[in-house]
């Protein structure tokens, strides 16, 4: 097993959290806290708030600054946390990342532009730079997100490197969305210093074994227990390839679906409270269907609770 960097930066098993809405759907920072609190207690070294799969990029800046300030009030550490702030206008990114910085998150995970399209190299890092500037605070610690099949922008190593030049450890990572294993596992090796994360826990067991640090992923929200079966035995220097196997056909087996709908299904199914299927559009609530063809995969979290339980 590689050696585990400083374990007080972002590492492990990273929930990228679902948004539990209101009726009237806004996002339920009382709901949304005692989530994380559960994430946590099943094995979240940090939870994201307002990445991809928090719908982030469907809230105002005032909501989303209004949901991490109550839900720090609910008693969650802001030190625990990654907040997603990417937005299309630059001001509004700037906005949201001061604010988390000021509350002494972890970290910013950070989407490029993407809205025009076209965007050059010199545009990427221009706008990662301005952002940096603008916040001008030296708590920040922005984690570059590399989504291609979402954004249509690729954040070449080039920027990478020079953002790196520009601001030293405010690049404090890289999430990698890309799905790609060639594309993780050259990042991991050109960029040592930095905390490389696998967006899904089908490659947890291989980016930690590339000195990466582990995964932030929406299926974690379910997946918890065994993505941290799979890294604490990892760390043991067990085998873990069985392990590694069911986490990766779960993983599988949800993203058969759009994922968002199905994990939030999964937890209303779960928790036995209806309100987890809520989303804002474009987001769509469950299909009947869909509950049933899920069924299989909820069955096997259950046995794994009961397993946990147990033990």
């Amino acid at each position: 097993m590689p050696s585990i960097m400083d374990e007080s930066r972002p590492h492990g098993v990273i929930a990228a959290s679902c948004t539990p809405l209101t009726e009237e759907e806004r996002p339920d920072a009382a709901r949304l806290a005692s989530h994380i609190h559960r994430l946590q207690d099943l094995g979240c070294d940090f939870v994201l708030l307002f990445g991809t799969t928090g719908e982030g990029l469907s809230f105002t800046v005032e909501e989303r600054r209004e949901t991490l300030d109550a839900v720090v009030e609910h008693g969650v550490r802001p030190e625990s946390l990654l907040i997603g702030t990417g937005a299309c206008p630059l001001p509004d990114t700037v906005a949201l990342t001061r604010h988390a910085t000021e509350h002494g998150v972890a970290g910013c995970l950070v989407l490029p532009p993407f809205h025009f399209p076209v965007i050059s190299d010199d545009g990427v890092f221009t706008w990662y730079d301005r952002l940096i500037r603008e916040v001008e605070d030296d708590r920040l610690r922005v984690f570059l997100y590399h989504f291609p099949d979402l954004t249509g922008v690729n954040i070449s190593f080039p920027v990478i490197q020079h953002l790196l030049d520009a601001h030293g450890d405010k690049i404090a990572g890289v999430k990698d969305s890309s799905r790609e294993w060639d594309h993780m596992q050259v990042l991991c090796r050109s960029f040592p210093d930095l905390r490389i994360f696998a967006g899904t826990e089908r490659y947890l067991a291989p980016i930690l074994g590339e000195n990466g640090a582990g995964c932030i992923s929406a299926t974690v929200n379910v997946t918890a227990p065994l993505a941290r079966a799979v890294y604490d035995a990892l760390k043991r220097g067990e085998d873990v390839g069985d392990a590694q196997d069911r986490l990766t056909n779960m993983r599988m087996d949800i993203g058969q679906y759009p994922v968002i709908t199905a994990v939030k299904c999964l937890l209303a199914e779960q928790s036995g409270d209806a309100g987890w299927r809520r989303s804002r559009p474009p987001v769509a609530e469950p299909s009947e269907q869909m509950r049933q063809n899920l069924g299989g995969v909820l069955e096997r979290l259950a046995k794994l609770d009961r397993t946990r339980t147990d033990a």
